[in-house]
């Protein structure tokens, strides 16, 4: 049967890049930085993504602005990013799998991660991955972060892709939730943020040991 995708999205840090961001000292600092803005955070999880969304969401109802809680909580992220990046590098498989999809296989890929766009925009060329993507979606394009799938949904309508159409590929219990709100079918290959036991709670289409596995699934017979 031919390839069922036309277009291959991918997360970055525990995917593309080995996985180095601090979640918990994120965390602890947003709520910090939350508390601030009047929040009461003190029972929300400890878990960035969903604080910033939470925060943002909230934002109306505390009489805040939501800018000034993204610009905020991101301003954090930022230094998390810049800490993490300094030590990223490129996990095995991933340059010539990009190289065989783009090039032999034209499909589309793109990029939707949860790292802000400084730091992205200086990691991909210093990690030979500048020219690979043809979209990319960071934390500063969208109000909500995964687990919410509007950055996956934003680039499936800059590629002109139907999420029937495409994959997304990612590390972490928080991109199987992301794909899923973007009906988007999703692969995790194992070894990046999540353990394999909530891996597997969460029901992704494919749970992969290796990136190489992608190359079957996007094969024709």
């Amino acid at each position: 049967m031919p390839n069922p995708f036309r277009a291959v999205l991918f997360d970055l840090e525990g995917t593309l890049v080995d996985f180095q961001w601090n979640l918990q000292g994120a965390a602890r600092d947003a709520k910090a930085e939350l508390h601030q803005l009047g929040f009461d955070v003190a029972t929300w999880e400890d878990n960035y993504a969903t604080l910033r969304n939470n925060a943002v969401l909230l934002a109306p109802q505390r009489g805040v602005a939501k800018r000034a809680v993204i610009d905020r909580i991101d301003a954090i992220y930022d230094r998390y990013d810049q800490d993490a990046a300094s030590r990223w590098s490129v996990l095995p498989e991933v340059k010539p799998v990009l190289r065989r999809l783009k090039n032999e296989k034209h499909i589309q890929l793109g990029l939707v991660s949860n790292i802000g766009r400084r730091a992205i925009e200086n990691a991909l060329p210093r990690l030979g991955l500048a020219d690979w993507f043809d979209v990319i979606i960071t934390r500063n394009d969208v109000e909500l972060l995964k687990p919410n799938g509007a950055g996956i949904r934003n680039a499936l309508e800059k590629l002109g892709v139907e999420n029937f159409a495409a994959l997304f590929v990612g590390d972490s219990v928080t991109d199987v939730l992301g794909a899923k709100d973007a009906r988007v079918q999703v692969a995790i290959v194992q070894g990046g943020e999540s353990a394999p036991t909530p891996l597997i709670a969460a029901a992704p289409d494919y749970l992969w040991q290796s990136m190489k596995e992608l190359e079957a699934v996007c094969s024709a017979e």
